[in-house]
């Protein structure tokens, strides 16, 4: 039996496939961290397709891994390109905090939907948090004036819309079950994450494009 292949995998591809093209912009910007970032995310997204659907084994192993790189990666690109003290003073306290949750949650309640759900949530809402911050100081303390011409703005966009709508799915997790919410035969807390994994991809799709049309960005540290 083989592992079906949805349709935000394809996008993680072409992402993938467009960060190894343009590899050389992405280090001439220091966002080379990209490329082995998008590699992960689509062997990880894979590897949890087969163990859900031709293993049938747990994946929370794999996506608590997922969500502490993603954590760990999108607030090290917010906190290298944004020079706003108070900025990278909220990341320095509250990145290793969050990381702390993530382990305490894997190790402790490595099995239960619940807990893994409410990681979810936090996770999602810090990372939001993080994002409208860096386009807030990017656009007023950096005097960036145009947010489309920034590679970790595009990033920021697709992060704040997907972290953003993925808690409020998950936040309504057993509302959805108990009324059976679906959509398209599917339901809203599995769909709903494929799809703005689309839109987050196809941001950092642009954002690596940015890389190439654009001069590099002298703030980044």
């Amino acid at each position: 039996m083989s592992a079906p292949v949805y349709l935000y995998h394809f996008i993680e591809l072409l992402c993938m496939a467009l960060a190894i093209l343009y590899h050389r912009h992405l280090m001439r910007h220091k966002m080379g961290l990209l490329l082995p970032f998008l590699v992960f995310i689509v062997v990880a997204e894979y590897v949890a397709i087969l163990q859900r659907n031709v293993y049938h084994t747990s994946t929370y192993g794999t996506n608590y891994l997922i969500m502490l790189v993603e954590w760990l990666l999108y607030n090290f690109l917010f906190y290298r390109f944004a020079q706003h003290a108070a900025y990278k003073k909220y990341l320095r306290v509250c990145v290793p905090l969050v990381t702390a949750c993530i382990a305490i949650c894997y190790f402790f309640f490595p099995s239960q939907y619940q807990v893994f759900f409410y990681c979810i949530i936090l996770v999602g809402f810090f990372l939001s948090v993080s994002a409208l911050f860096y386009m807030y100081v990017r656009f007023v303390g950096d005097e960036m004036t145009d947010l489309t011409k920034d590679p970790v703005g595009w990033v920021a966009v697709g992060v704040v819309v997907f972290f953003s709508g993925v808690s409020i799915v998950f936040s309504l997790y057993e509302f959805i079950r108990m009324r059976q919410v679906n959509l398209w035969g599917e339901p809203i807390y599995t769909l709903v994450p494929r799809l703005l994994s689309i839109f987050l991809y196809s941001c950092i799709s642009i954002a690596i494009i940015t890389c190439r049309k654009t001069t590099p960005s002298l703030s980044a540290s």
